[in-house]
């Protein structure tokens, strides 16, 4: 099996981008096959139906809607489809000016890789228009404010997409769900237990599986195990590791140990899981 790949962002003035979504399709040879990149990706398909595969799921864009692709997913493109759109690449470094940016894309619930896979719906006529003033912004000539305006027409589409995902952000229960994501994705490689997170959050822990099953729709022990799994098959996909050493990278001590829990959350032992990509 080869090595995934992982695409960096090419060398502009500024890091974002805007391009249309036929150049997917012209690249069937790299983007067609399954890749990584260390910048986010947000897909606006306009008309026609695009399937992908995000982190080994099979995800279905239909018309009119968006999906934020996060840095580090393993991401495969559909190639051949009847579809037309954009798709805007930016950096964690151009987004996160400030300290409030910082913490929207550790904790945004679009930008969770475990909790938003899905396209969404917003108004045409404002993605359009937020669309549009971006990339006139980009075709004019670099100045003193440039970079600010961009950022600021980014942040309002990605503001506008968290608004619609969460109609309770400034809940208690909303800021807990989002602190226990936080925290999972802190400490997930050495933690693995329900009780860890609800002492280090402060509530009971029936409170919190009751909080995360209502929100995400998992409980809070399967939203642990989600994510360790998840990245075992990252590591499985496109690490030169053995088996035992991503064990240990992900917190078990012993080889068999991995092997046992990695094959009760996907019925495969982790050997078989990779010899399975050899086979798509």
């Amino acid at each position: 099996m080869d090595k995934i790949k992982m695409y960096d962002f090419k060398p502009l003035p500024l890091e974002i981008e805007i391009k249309d979504l036929s150049f997917i399709k012209k690249a069937p040879h790299l983007l067609g096959k399954p890749h990584q990149t260390s910048f986010y990706q947000l897909i606006w398909l306009i008309h026609g139906e695009m399937t992908l595969y995000v982190d080994f799921q099979r995800v279905t864009l239909h018309q009119g809607e968006l999906l934020l692709l996060t840095c580090g997913q393993v991401c495969q493109f559909d190639t051949k489809s009847n579809y037309s759109g954009f798709i805007t690449l930016f950096t964690p470094a151009f987004f996160a000016e400030s300290d409030t940016d910082t913490q929207f894309l550790y904790s945004s619930e679009i930008l969770s890789p475990l909790t938003h896979n899905s396209g969404l719906k917003l108004p045409n006529s404002l993605i359009k228009h937020l669309i549009n003033a971006l990339q006139e912004e980009l075709n004019r000539p670099k100045d003193n404010f440039q970079a600010y305006i961009a950022r600021s027409y980014l942040r309002i589409l990605l503001f506008e997409m968290e608004r619609s995902t969460t109609k309770s952000q400034n809940s208690k229960e909303f800021r807990e769900i989002r602190n226990f994501v936080n925290e999972v994705e802190r400490h997930y490689k050495e933690e693995r237990t329900v009780s860890f997170y609800a002492k280090l959050l402060l509530i009971e822990e029936r409170k919190l599986n009751q909080c995360v099953l209502k929100t995400i729709g998992k409980t809070a022990k399967q939203y642990i195990d989600s994510r360790i799994i998840l990245e075992a098959k990252r590591f499985l996909s496109y690490s030169d590791k053995s088996v035992k050493e991503i064990g240990f990278s992900l917190g078990f001590d012993e080889p068999t140990n991995f092997n046992k829990y990695f094959k009760k959350h996907t019925k495969q032992t982790p050997l078989e899981f990779k010899s399975s990509l050899k086979q798509d």
